[in-house]
């Protein structure tokens, strides 16, 4: 149940339910008992109506505001959320801007330790080939490319026109459309 966990008698010495959530960089936490409430499902009535309550003066962000949330550990130079700067190390010659943005994966395969299940789609602009300020753009129109085409319902990994049109025919196809 969202935002919402049951506390049991043996770790916390009362039976009762907890609204636990984060908005703004605020947690809110309210703690029902069942003998505050009168049971285990008054409790939790009053507990969702709290929730909801609060859910209806500050909601969630929707996809689009996570993605475009910005970070504090994010590199200098770049405004745009999912674009940072790599320096050159070992593997890399010269530093490079990056584009990144993360989509969720299937739900129905089971995940341990309650972890989200994740990908993360990156495209890379190497500062030797376009110049620093030049790859900077390029990985920023990137970022806004790939953000469009999540809000668009298509895949963010196609780019052209040309694999966007045969990624649908070839999807057409397969279901007999």
């Amino acid at each position: 149940m969202y935002a919402i966990s049951r506390l049991d008698v043996g770790r916390h010495k009362q039976d009762a339910w907890m609204v636990n959530m984060s908005r703004g960089g605020k947690s809110i936490h309210m703690t029902f008992s069942d003998s505050t409430y009168g049971g285990r499902e008054q409790a939790l009535e009053v507990a969702q109506a709290y929730r909801d309550a609060v859910l209806r003066v500050v909601p969630p962000l929707t996809n689009k505001d996570m993605r475009m949330l910005v970070r504090k550990n994010r590199s200098e130079g770049s405004e745009v959320p999912g674009v940072y700067y790599k320096e050159s190390d070992e593997r890399r010659q010269s530093g490079a801007w990056i584009a990144r943005i993360e989509l969720p994966v299937d739900e129905k395969k089971p995940t341990g330790g309650g972890k989200r299940r994740r990908k993360s789609l990156t495209r890379t602009f190497n500062v030797s080939k376009y110049g620093y300020d030049e790859a900077r753009r390029m990985a920023e129109e990137e970022r806004m490319r790939m953000l469009l085409a999540v809000e668009n319902g298509e895949d963010p990994a196609l780019r052209s026109p040309q694999a966007i049109t045969l990624h649908q025919k070839l999807n057409r196809d397969d279901h007999g459309d």
